[in-house]
C-alpha cells in the first residue's frame, strides 16, 4: 500500500480520546486517514466534533451507518464501552476491515472464540499496549534469553483508587451485565487488565508467544456499592509450570503503584507502573529500544501491519485467549462475587480499617489468598482446572 490507511473510529468520548490524538500524529506523519467517527454523545461532544467536521471528518451516531456508509475504510479502531465490542467487531470483520480493538477484547471466553472463528485472516488487533513498553519488552528478551533461568513465579500487585465519580461517568462502569449484555468491569477486566495480560505474555515460551493458565484460583469482592468486583486476589499455573499470583484493587483509599515481578531459577526482575526502569539482582543491562509512547507504538505497528509492511502485531485476537480464560475462571472460581462489610452513609465501606494496602502487599508476597490471611471476611473459592471446566460452559452467559 503506498497511500495513507483510511481509519474510521468507533467511539470518540472517553479512551476514545486518546485514539484521536494517536490517528491526528499519525495523520500528520502521512501514515493514516482519519476519514469518519460514529459516536451518538455527538452533543456532549460538540466542541470535538467541530474540530473534527472542520478536518473533512464525517460524524455517525452509530457503527452500522459508519460501516454501511463508508466503503473505501481500511481499518477501523473500536473504542466503544466493553458490552459492544462483540457486535462491532463482528460487523467490522464481515466488512473485512482491519480493527484496533481497545483492551479488553470481550468480556467472555465464548464470545472470544465466536470472534476468532469470524477472525481468519488475523485483522484484529487488541490494543493491549504495555507489551509494547520498553521494560516489559526487555523483560521478555531476558526470560527467552535463559538470563533469569527457569521461570518460578510471576506476580503482579497494586492499588488504584478509584472515586464514586468513576462509576458514574457512565452508566456500564461497575457492572457486571449492562442492556442485556456481558460487561465485567472491574481491575483485572478493565482498568488493569494490561498487567495480567503481561503476565500472559511474559509465560509464553517465545518474544511473539503468550501463555495459557492451566488452573486458577481466585476470590472476588466488592467494596463500593457497585454490581461487579473491586477486589481480587488469583493465583494458579501457567502451561510452562510456572506459577503466577495476581492481587489488585479500586477499594483502596491509597495508591500502591502496579509492581510485576518475575522470579526465576538463576535471579528475579521487576517493573513498577510509571516508571521507565527495570530492575534486577543480577547486574543485567537494558538492551532493548526505548519506547517512549507505546499506545502510540502500538498503533504504528497496528498500521505496518494493515500495509503489509509487518508480519505481526504484538498482541492479535488469538493472544488475548490467556487473559479472557484467566478472568473467566477467576469469576467461576469465587463463586461469585462476595460483598465485604456494611457500607456507610455515603454508600462505601471505611476501607481504611480493611488495611487493602497492606492485605494486597502481604497476599503478593506470601502467594496466598485473602481467605488464608487475617480477614474474617475472606471466601476461599474452588481451584478451576482449565482442561476439564472449559467445556463445560456454553452460551454467551457468565460462567
Amino acid at each position: 500500500m503506498n497511500r495513507p490507511l483510511t481509519v474510521g473510529l468507533i467511539g470518540v468520548g472517553g479512551f476514545g480520546a486518546s485514539h484521536v490524538k494517536a490517528l491526528e500524529q499519525l495523520e500528520a506523519e502521512g501514515l493514516v486517514q482519519l476519514a469518519c467517527v460514529a459516536d451518538p454523545a455527538d452533543k456532549a461532544l460538540a466542541e470535538i466534533k467541530r474540530a473534527l467536521e472542520s478536518r473533512g471528518v464525517r460524524w455517525y451516531l452509530d457503527y452500522a451507518s459508519l460501516l454501511e456508509q463508508e466503503p473505501e475504510l481500511d481499518a477501523v479502531a473500536v473504542a466503544a464501552p466493553i458490552h459492544l465490542h462483540m457486535e462491532i467487531t463482528a460487523a467490522a470483520i464481515a466488512y473485512d476491515l482491519f480493527v484496533y480493538l481497545e483492551k479488553p477484547p470481550v468480556p467472555l471466553i465464548q464470545q472470544l472464540d465466536d470472534l476468532l472463528e469470524l477472525d481468519v485472516h488475523k485483522k484484529v488487533t487488541v490494543g493491549f499496549q504495555l507489551v509494547n513498553s520498553q521494560p516489559v519488552q526487555q523483560l521478555k528478551l531476558w526470560i527467552t534469553q535463559g538470563a533469569l533461568g527457569k521461570i518460578r513465579s510471576v506476580c503482579v500487585h497494586g492499588c488504584s483508587p478509584r472515586s464514586a465519580e468513576y462509576y458514574a461517568r457512565t452508566p456500564w462502569a461497575g457492572k457486571m451485565i449492562y442492556d442485556g449484555k456481558p460487561v465485567f468491569d472491574g481491575p483485572a477486566t478493565n482498568a488493569l487488565s494490561h498487567w495480567l495480560h503481561n503476565i500472559m505474555y511474559l509465560a509464553g515460551r517465545k518474544m511473539d508467544d503468550f501463555g495459557l493458565p492451566v488452573d486458577v484460583e481466585a476470590e472476588l469482592y466488592r467494596i463500593r456499592p457497585i454490581e461487579s468486583y473491586d477486589l481480587i486476589c488469583m493465583r494458579g499455573h501457567m502451561e510452562s509450570g510456572a506459577s503466577f499470583q495476581f492481587v489488585v484493587t479500586h477499594a483502596a483509599e491509597e495508591v500502591a503503584p502496579c509492581k510485576l515481578e518475575v522470579v526465576g531459577s538463576k535471579g528475579r526482575a521487576w517493573i513498577t507502573e510509571n516508571s521507565p526502569v527495570l530492575g534486577n539482582d543480577l547486574g543485567l543491562s537494558e538492551s532493548a529500544r526505548h519506547c517512549a509512547d507505546p499506545f502510540l507504538k502500538s498503533w504504528r505497528q497496528f498500521v505496518r501491519f494493515a500495509r503489509a509492511e509487518e508480519s505481526r502485531v504484538a498482541t492479535h485476537l488469538e493472544d488475548t485467549r490467556g487473559f479472557v480464560l484467566a478472568t473467566n475462571a477467576a469469576l467461576a472460581s469465587s463463586g461469585g462475587i462476595h460483598v465485604i462489610g456494611r457500607p456507610s452513609g455515603n454508600g462505601c465501606v471505611d476501607t481504611g480499617k480493611l488495611d487493602l494496602v497492606e492485605l494486597v502487599v502481604h497476599s503478593a508476597r506470601e502467594g496466598e489468598l485473602f481467605s488464608q490471611m487475617n480477614a474474617d471476611w475472606g471466601r476461599s473459592g474452588r481451584v478451576i482446572e482449565i482442561a476439564t471446566w472449559l467445556p463445560s460452559i456454553s452460551g454467551a452467559s457468565f460462567p
